[in-house]
């Protein structure tokens, strides 16, 4: 799978443009691709009406509820022994273990079957953890700190494989997921940060190649684009489930199905079972695909139920 370019997102450009919707200028309900912003980044949103059905429930909001991932139940257990890394930053022989072990710097993965568990990882650059290639990787109960406001990040992971009960803040992305299979399960995504003039925010990022993914049992903190986005830039998007999360913050849409891109169709969609609070332009922004909606319970924008820990099982 070809590297995973930047993106911009302004969200004063949508605004203006929402302005002149309301004003009644001779305009459609989409949004085309914007320019670049700068070389390395290129625009791989618009924005598109919210599909029109009715929710199937929307109850009062800002409760907690138990059995979401938050700072409590995700990351480096409490009371975990920690020593300082001294291994080598691009991992080569397959089947390494890293336990238990603070990582300064970005950590590159080659070697498939690699397990990262119980680790702190502090970053500056581009990736906290970079498995671009790799196969069947774990990343399981870690910290990944990116440099936020301090530094231009890109995401926490850049992985495919079992992405579990992860504590992942301060970078631009939280989690973007390679082609393949992928299990994204029980992971906190939260303070999304980066210095970039027109960041494209977005919590766990699947953009092509991918068949069969799980994404279960997640909180996603959002803001300015997306929770969770799904768009086949890069290859055809097949049997992803998205079920039982918890989807709130200020995005622009809590979630994102866009097939508009030449990678190939997106089929064999489920949002199932999710709490969704309400993005500034809606719940969903889905084109060219027709992904299967149930269970779901939706929140008015504000009104997002807060993760309250304890232990995170499937709905």
């Amino acid at each position: 799978m070809p590297s995973i370019p930047r993106k911009t997102y302004s969200e004063k450009f949508f605004f203006c443009v929402l302005v002149l919707l309301l004003a009644g200028a001779a305009r459609g309900p989409t949004v085309g691709d914007l320019p670049m912003a700068k070389p390395e980044r290129r625009q791989v949103l618009a924005i598109s009406e919210p599909i029109a059905r009715t929710p199937d429930t929307q109850p009062e909001g800002n409760t907690m509820l138990t059995g979401y991932p938050n700072a409590s139940n995700t990351g480096v257990p409490a009371g975990t022994a920690l020593t300082e890394y001294t291994g080598p930053m691009t991992i080569t022989k397959a089947g390494t273990v890293i336990e238990g072990k603070i990582i300064n710097g970005s950590l590159r993965v080659t070697a498939p079957d690699v397990v990262i568990k119980n680790c702190v990882v502090k970053y500056d650059g581009w990736w906290g953890i970079d498995a671009d290639g790799a196969k069947n990787v774990t990343i399981q109960n870690c910290d990944i700190i990116g440099p936020g406001k301090s530094g231009d990040s890109n995401a926490g992971i850049l992985a495919s494989g079992n992405i579990i009960g992860n504590d992942i803040s301060n970078s631009e992305n939280g989690i973007v997921l390679l082609g393949g299979s992928s299990t994204v399960k029980g992971n906190y995504i939260h303070d999304l940060l980066d210095s970039a003039e027109d960041p494209h925010y977005d919590g766990i990022s699947v953009q092509g190649g991918q068949n069969g993914v799980l994404i279960e049992n997640n909180t996603v903190v959002g803001r300015d684009t997306s929770d969770i986005f799904i768009k086949n830039d890069f290859g055809p998007i097949s049997n992803v489930i998205v079920n039982n999360n918890l989807l709130i913050g200020e995005p622009g849409y809590a979630l994102y199905v866009d097939a508009r891109a030449s990678g190939g169709p997106i089929t064999g969609v489920s949002i199932t079972n999710n709490h969704v609070e309400k993005g500034f332009y809606g719940y969903y922004s889905i084109d060219k695909s027709s992904p299967v909606l149930s269970g779901n319970v939706e929140y008015a924008n504000g009104q997002g139920p807060l993760p309250g820990g304890g232990t995170v099982t499937p709905n």
